[in-house]
């Protein structure tokens, strides 16, 4: 029998900060001024936090383990960032208009003050279409490859990729000039690089949409499409598939509350043929009411706040929201996690942070060890 509340991160990791700048401005900026060595030992020190990433996940006893996401300047921007077709090198200025803009501005209101651009819809520095889209080959197996080595079996392994809709949405389109057209070529190379994982091994493949929470404001039925040509085939294969949503990274958005819309992007996301949803719950304030939403799907419900703001949590206060959860949960499908990803947090902040959550858990499963 499986155990019950496996937990995982979302993705990210604590980074050393002889690797790379907190900021999500740096972050944004040119890799020289994220990257913290000089760019010839940018390798062999990605390496090297891999496996401290690695290393203290197993210490920690989490269930499933990534590799910390050490090697991604941007969790998203890793993947569409290098696909055929796009030039992540001169970057054009992004504005988010239409329904998604009051939710594009909150999620990114601290970010363009810092990039010189507050007032009005948030400008960012981003990627350009410039050609065909497609897959150039595998971005993500060798670092997946490095992640299973390191665990050598001790725990089941998950890889996190960007989504469709995040990579349709981040982009500025100067080639197709349609976004149907943009969407499908996104999907087709993201479902190439899903497969050329699953080739690889990997089992658990996770989704990251932090901007799905606005596409049932435009075009529900092209982004629920667009989820399922990306997935398609990978449960056929063994893999399971999760999605992630979110608000945005908490070092950008310090201050996040309950926004009535993300219930009916959680609907639609449940519409689709993903498997189970990672969803930001504890820093937003969500109550188990909302994971009604997602029923019948594997819910990694976040327990931790990411913010840099926010104490850490107590034992107690972390089996308080998941037994919330559970009025509304079966146990077999609830799994445990942090709210988003811990790049920027410090090491033993997040360290306490996370280990706080792994002992509620490891109390709960004593107390639903009989639940079914």
């Amino acid at each position: 029998m499986e155990e019950l509340f496996l937990t995982h991160l979302v993705g990210s990791w604590s980074r050393p900060s002889w690797l790379s700048s907190p900021a999500i401005a740096d972050a944004l900026g040119p890799p020289e001024r994220f990257w913290r060595p000089a760019p010839a030992y940018w390798r062999e020190a990605q390496d090297d936090a891999t496996r401290l990433a690695v290393y203290d996940q197993l210490a920690l006893g989490l269930d499933i383990v990534t590799d910390g996401e050490q090697r991604r300047q941007l969790f998203d921007r890793y993947f569409y960032g290098r696909l055929q077709g796009v030039d992540a090198e001169h970057l054009e200025v992004h504005s988010w208009g239409g329904p998604a803009a009051d939710l594009a501005s909150q999620s990114w209101r601290q970010v363009a003050g810092e990039l010189g651009s507050s007032g009005g819809p948030p400008r960012v520095p981003s990627p350009r279409v410039i050609g065909p889209v497609a897959w150039p080959g595998p971005l993500a197996v060798d670092d997946y490859r490095f992640l299973n080595e390191m665990v050598q079996g001790r725990r089941a392994t998950k890889m996190t990729v960007s989504g469709p809709i995040t990579a349709l949405n981040r982009l500025v389109d100067e080639f197709y000039h349609d976004r149907t057209e943009l969407g499908q070529a996104l999907a087709g190379a993201l479902h190439a690089e899903a497969h050329a994982l699953a080739d690889a091994g990997c089992r658990i493949l996770q989704f990251d949409e932090p901007e799905f929470r606005t596409a049932h404001l435009s075009n529900a039925d092209e982004s629920r499409a667009l989820i399922n040509d990306t997935i398609r085939g990978l449960c056929a294969r063994g893999v399971t598939t999760f999605s992630h949503m979110c608000y945005g990274y908490a070092n950008a958005v310090r201050q996040k509350s309950v926004n009535p819309d993300f219930y009916r992007a959680l609907e639609l996301m449940a519409s689709t043929d993903i498997d189970g949803v990672s969803i930001e719950y504890a820093q937003p304030g969500h109550q188990p009411d909302v994971l009604q939403a997602l029923a019948g799907k594997t819910v990694i419900l976040g327990v931790i706040n990411c913010s840099p703001d926010s104490p850490i949590e107590t034992v107690e206060e972390v089996m308080e929201r998941i037994r919330g959860a559970l009025t509304v949960v079966p146990p077999h499908l609830l799994h445990v996690s942090t709210d988003c990803g811990l790049w920027f947090l410090p090491r033993a902040r997040a360290w306490a942070k996370v280990a706080a959550l792994v002992e509620a858990v490891r109390r709960l499963r004593i107390e639903y060890s009989g639940a079914s």
